[in-house]
């Protein structure tokens, strides 16, 4: 099964989203959905109707049409996002005989050395983005080899955070998490993006993979990286 296929519910949600995330936000409608898919327009207004209840597509009255946007802030939209966009380069991405993504050891290096060097946020930056691209390599069918377990970044808070990161980013393939991502939550509660207002809006939305282990980290980080 391929990443995107994985995310999905029905055959109606997964085109229904397919067509969403590769059209400009705000373009489309259920009619519109219906006639690209090839679904029933019943089919397509059930969808639709469950897509906006759930939060994750909202509506905008625009005349007598009621246009569709997405909502790219909320995780599994995000994933949904990452999945098409892959999709559509999985094929002359296997053809070309470079690696341009790092593998997760490589990403805990670059962990390593950032936060030798006392930059955080460029930590962070890698982090996330290492583990962003866990779809479209899964696409590639080269996850074993990108999943390889890591050595520490010398810091086990940073180490326990890429382990959460990459079994929440798994968990919205549905795909077996390695077991070296299996770790024992921090003696102490923490914040990698700092108090205040920004913590109280990280417990909110912290992956389960992540507060389990004590670590606070806002899942939109994974959106804005």
């Amino acid at each position: 099964m391929n990443a995107a296929a994985a995310l999905f519910r029905t055959d109606v949600q997964r085109d229904v989203l397919r067509d969403l995330v590769l059209s400009a936000n705000g373009t489309r409608t259920a009619a519109d959905l219906a006639r690209s898919s090839g679904h029933p327009a019943s089919s397509v207004a059930r969808e639709v109707a469950r897509l906006v209840d759930a939060g994750v597509v909202r509506t905008t009255p625009r005349g007598r049409r009621r246009i569709l946007s997405v909502d790219y802030t909320d995780p599994f939209m995000a994933a949904v996002r990452d999945a098409f966009t892959a999709a559509s380069t999985v094929a002359a991405e296997a053809e070309r005989d470079v690696r341009w993504w790092l593998t997760i050891p490589e990403a805990a290096a670059q962990v390593r050395d950032a936060l030798a060097a006392e930059d955080e946020a460029w930590a962070g930056r890698v982090l996330c983005d290492a583990v962003n691209q866990i779809p479209l390599v899964g696409a590639l069918g080269r996850l074993d080899e990108m999943l390889a377990p890591p050595a520490s970044t010398g810091d086990a808070r940073w180490d326990a955070l890429l382990a959460g990161a990459v079994r929440y980013r798994l968990r919205l393939l549905d795909h077996p998490a390695p077991t070296w991502t299996q770790r024992d939550p921090l003696p102490a509660w923490w914040w990698p993006s700092g108090r205040g207002a920004r913590a109280v809006m990280a417990m909110q939305s912290t992956p389960p993979e992540l507060s389990r282990l004590g670590i606070w980290f806002d899942a939109r980080n994974f959106t804005t990286a």
